[in-house]
């Protein structure tokens, strides 16, 4: 199969290309190779190639840079989708979209359903939930995969940053009131190779391994990992902090976004291992190392 892949300098969109290349003609760009802010750019890259699929990763995700520069935002995370999504229809190519956990309202308890309420705050989120219908406007065959919490091996994230801070300062904190699900990059790549293989595929669906917890939960879990595997460590219980303490956001970040993974255990024909689990894989294999 021939599969473009982009975002592929980000955690997700490399462990995809990596996961692919070997069974599948993949190709790859990155920020630098494809600007999604010029229309004329993509349409010159996606026009000049036959691929069958395309896997799109790429976005801007700073939430608080997307609420200070809302043009290259929405053209990043709405235009350039929705113009790869009408090049896909174009050549009949199937597309997925990654989405996020950000697009739901985040009001209410509990691991959110593909269906529950919508209700993005702030520019990163809104870019993105219109992305999201403006590409299965185009086609509804295709597939919008929303994502949350990603870590992984090719690019640092929250649970890296907690360790690297536990190992030189022995007071740290994380947010202890704000829910949603961890994510393993290697385990989201196997299931996007699994989606885009399914013809079935289509819609929404939720892309994360199972379960929920807070970011101080998951970073304690991070640094018990990192404990046991040997890494030194200055600070070992986080303290709790609140998100409304943290003065520096520019926008309120939704409060419930643990996401339900029936639909992706269904879509993609195997089980979804835990966040624990894919945590303890993760810390093991790339800490255990060092």
């Amino acid at each position: 199969m021939r599969i473009i892949i982009t975002g592929t300098g980000g955690r997700l969109g490399a462990a995809v290309a990596r996961h692919l290349r070997d069974r599948h003609r993949v190709i790859a760009w990155d920020r630098k190779a494809l600007d999604l802010r010029s229309p004329e750019q993509i349409a010159d890259h996606f026009g000049g190639l036959e691929f069958d699929a395309v896997i799109h990763c790429a976005a801007l995700t700073g939430v608080d840079y997307c609420e200070q520069h809302r043009e290259e935002a929405h053209a990043v995370n709405t235009a350039a989708p929705a113009q790869i999504a009408r090049l896909c229809h174009a050549r009949g190519a199937k597309l997925i979209h990654v989405s996020t956990d950000y697009v739901y309202d985040g009001r209410a308890s509990g691991l959110r359903k593909e269906a529950d309420a919508c209700a993005p705050l702030g520019v990163y989120a809104q870019t993105k939930h219109a992305a999201e219908l403006a590409v299965l406007a185009t086609d509804p065959t295709f597939l919008v995969a929303r994502a949350s919490w990603i870590f992984g091996p090719d690019r640092a994230g929250f649970v890296d940053a907690i360790i690297q801070r536990a190992q030189k300062d022995p007071d740290c904190g994380a947010i202890a009131d704000k829910w949603s699900t961890p994510s393993y990059s290697l385990d989201q790549a196997a299931f996007l190779e699994a989606l885009v293989l399914n013809p079935g595929a289509c819609g929404v669906v939720n892309l994360c391994n199972a379960g929920s917890c807070s970011w101080m939960e998951y970073g304690q879990a991070g640094l018990d990992l990192a404990h046991a595997a040997g890494v030194p460590l200055k600070c070992r219980v986080l303290t709790p902090q609140k998100c409304a303490d943290m003065l520096g956001f520019l926008i309120g970040r939704p409060v419930h976004t643990a996401m339900d993974t029936t639909r992706l255990a269904d879509l993609a024909g195997r089980d979804i291992r835990p966040w624990q689990e894919a945590l303890a894989d993760y810390i093991g294999t790339y800490y255990g190392r060092r």
